[in-house]
Formats: structure tokens, sequence, C-alpha cells
């Protein structure tokens, strides 16, 4: 009896040097040593793919009986995968990024994620945002603002169009992210941190 509880005692002394230990070790984020995160794109996929095609709203649908006519075109999906690097000795959490999308420096969209991530100390975590990019709404940005632009190019909207829809899954031609911002945050504070970047 008496060896063991020499030995609980040794134990129960080892437990609390090990917490005292991690507590010491845990440090909590301030001005000064709070470091900037690091977004980075590490890739973008087309994870569906339907095609290129398009109807305005002069064509009737054949299904159902009560369908309505419209401006109407396959989607072109795209999945932003991000790298969130955490190089602190302490978590952080990121609960906001958003940024717009540009095929061939014609800014498309702006999409964003909402999603609360938690990036362990030191560590990195990957992000996987969507962006759905409507024909018929690419179509309208394309005369509104890149009008001009396409001009000088020689080309049409439908010409960029049928391009950037039939080879998307090959990435045979510029994708951006532009104007990127990410929210940041541990123990009360706060840093937003820019980003951009090219694909492939």
């Amino acid at each position: 009896m008496k060896t063991q509880s020499v030995l609980m005692t040794a134990f129960s002394l080892a437990m609390a040097a090990f917490l005292l230990a991690g507590c010491a070790g845990m440090q909590k984020a301030s001005d000064a040593n709070f470091k900037t995160p690091e977004v980075t794109l590490s890739h973008a996929e087309v994870p569906s793919y339907f095609g290129y095609w398009f109807y305005n709203n002069k064509v009737q649908p054949s299904l159902p009986e009560n369908a309505k006519p419209g401006n109407n075109g396959a989607p072109l999906i795209y999945a932003f995968i991000f790298n969130l690097k955490n190089s602190n000795d302490f978590p952080v959490l990121m609960d906001n990024m958003k940024f717009s999308v540009a095929l061939e420096g014609f800014e498309l969209n702006t999409v964003g994620s909402q999603d609360e991530i938690w990036i362990p100390a030191g560590k990195t975590t990957q992000l996987r945002v969507p962006c759905v990019l409507g024909m018929f709404e690419a179509f309208m940005s394309l005369g509104v603002v890149g009008g001009m632009d396409l001009q000088k190019m020689g080309k049409k909207p439908w010409e960029m169009l049928e391009k950037w829809w039939t080879t998307a899954p090959d990435f045979a031609f510029p994708l951006e992210v532009r104007n990127g911002s990410a929210v940041f945050k541990a123990d009360g504070i706060t840093k937003v941190v820019a980003f951009k970047a090219k694909y492939p």
C-alpha cells in the first residue's frame, strides 16, 4: 500500500508539472506578438461542368407546363482552395473572407465565406470557397463594365463567353483572385489580411 501511495503521489506531481508547463507555454495574443496570418491560393478546380448553352426569354421551356421564359444559361462553377497559415503560438480564428473573381482581367463576380475557421498555433488549414458564374450576368457585366476593353481587343461578349465556358475545365486562360480580404481574430484583437492570386 505504501508503494502504491508513493506511486500515486509521484504521478500526481508529474501531472501537475505537465499542466503548469502547458499553461505557461500557452501564449495570449497582443498587439506586439500577433503575427499577421497568411492567405495564399493553393489551386482552383471546376468541380462540376455543365457545358455551354443559353436560351433567352423568347424561348418557352417545354417542361414543366407552367414554366416561364427567362435568360438562362449553363453556370460556370469554380472552387478556390486557400491555405490559411498561422505562424503564431496561439490559435487564430478566421471568420470572414471575400474576393472578386476575374477571367482574363474581366471581373465577373464577388464571392466569400462566412465560415468560422480555427487555425491551430503554428499550423496551416485549408478553406474551400465555391464560386458560381451565371452566363447572362457575365454577359451583362462584359457589356456594361468591360465594353471599352472588349472593343480595344476587337472581341464581342459572346466570343469571350464561349471561350471561357468551353475551355474552363482545361484552365486555358488566366483565372484571378482580386481585392481579397480575410478577417482574423485572437483574444479580442483583429487583423485584416489583403490577398490576391492568379491561377494557373
